[in-house]
């Protein structure tokens, strides 16, 4: 889903860095692991559901570790476009009404939005580089039987920076997506398994977070080894798979072969905590993206306790502001942030709720199966 930006103004907020005070008194209570599904999309390009672990994976690293990440590499291709998770997680929700009906929460959501929430406010001030490349990010928001749902409304013009990228971030692009499966594998004993190479394996959780509760999903990349694979989900250790392109080596300084970038802090430890992982295995990229230095990232050393709190504060204000706008059911919002001007701005529109809320939702009926 593509949105332009928009146009009707209703209320706004001004979210400024320096505004943003940690308040010392805010915690992420969770996240409670509350169920899984997996997915992988078929031969037409279309999203198949799967309420199993057939796309669960272990870690499982060569030795010695010497990896190409380009395998594979199809230059016709544009990597990059996110494809929305939302629809599966609507549909884990009907499925396991009894489950969720137990937690309390005000919004439905993907730890992606979440973490886009946290860390979008601060990447105009230059700490992030140009690499990031967007001033916006749009969030839309509908109220259904008293939830709010948000999810990303990618931009033209994140569509068209996709499709206009250099050569050298599509295959880094592509080398962070492949370098997961190049260094996990899959059982794959369940039928609903696709044998195919784009599957995922998703967790659904609750988490609390001032007067807020959540219902979000997350992507697992693996548990950390295959004798996780046995037991329980609630009791299963997972960790996450980062990578980073090391610069050109200078013959005067070769460059540390495990340290990593600090542009990419917010985001890993965002995304790990949403997860409740707290490792990340993390490998550098050389010239070629070629894999021969892989170690471990603990999560809770990748950021102080101060900046911690600061996201988190960020993350809260935001939802304050969005319950305080969306007031009326099925009725479409938009939440537009400007790095530029700092504003948060969110307003009501005119568009239908089917372009981003299935009606079999809306309805309260599971789909037909896939």
């Amino acid at each position: 889903m593509f949105l332009n930006q928009p146009t009707m103004q209703r209320d706004e907020l001004h979210v400024n860095l320096s505004s943003v005070i940690a308040d010392q008194n805010i915690c992420l209570e969770g996240p409670k692991r509350l169920g899984y599904f997996s997915f992988y999309c078929n031969a037409g390009n279309e999203s198949v559901y799967c309420p199993d672990q057939s796309s669960l994976r272990y870690l499982d690293l060569p030795n010695p570790i010497y990896i190409n990440a380009l395998q594979g590499y199809d230059k016709n291709i544009k990597y990059g476009l996110r494809r929305s998770k939302n629809k599966q997680l609507l549909r884990w929700i009907l499925q396991n009404e009894t489950i969720v009906r137990n937690f309390t929460h005000d919004f439905i959501c993907s730890n992606g939005v979440l973490k886009d929430i946290m860390i979008f406010p601060y990447r105009s001030y230059g700490r992030f580089g140009s690499n990031y490349g967007l001033t916006s990010m749009n969030i839309s928001a509908v109220k259904i039987r008293g939830k709010i749902i948000l999810d990303r409304c990618d931009s033209t013009a994140k569509k068209m920076r996709i499709d206009v990228q250099s050569e050298r971030d599509n295959l880094s692009t592509y080398a962070g997506f492949n370098l997961q499966r190049l260094i996990t594998k899959n059982n794959n004993h369940s039928q609903c398994a696709s044998g195919k190479e784009n599957d995922s394996f998703y967790g659904v959780f609750h988490s609390n977070i001032g007067t807020h509760g959540i219902i979000h999903a997350g992507y697992l990349d693996c548990v950390e080894s295959q004798k996780e694979m046995d037991k329980p989900f609630d009791e299963m250790k997972f960790v996450l798979i980062k990578k980073h392109n090391a610069p050109k080596r200078n013959k005067y300084n070769e460059y540390d072969e495990t340290s990593h970038p600090s542009k990419y802090d917010e985001t890993w430890w965002s995304l790990a905590t949403l997860a409740g992982v707290d490792t990340i295995i993390h490998a550098k990229c050389e010239q070629g993206f070629r894999v021969k230095n892989i170690n471990k990232i603990i999560v809770s050393n990748i950021i102080d306790r101060e900046r911690q709190k600061q996201l988190l504060t960020t993350l809260n204000k935001v939802l304050d502001f969005v319950k305080s706008i969306v007031k009326v059911e099925n009725q479409y919002y938009n939440f537009y942030f400007n790095c530029t001007n700092r504003k948060l701005t969110g307003y009501m529109r005119i568009d239908s709720i089917d372009i981003i809320i299935p009606s079999w939702y809306t309805d309260g009926q599971l789909p037909n199966e896939s």
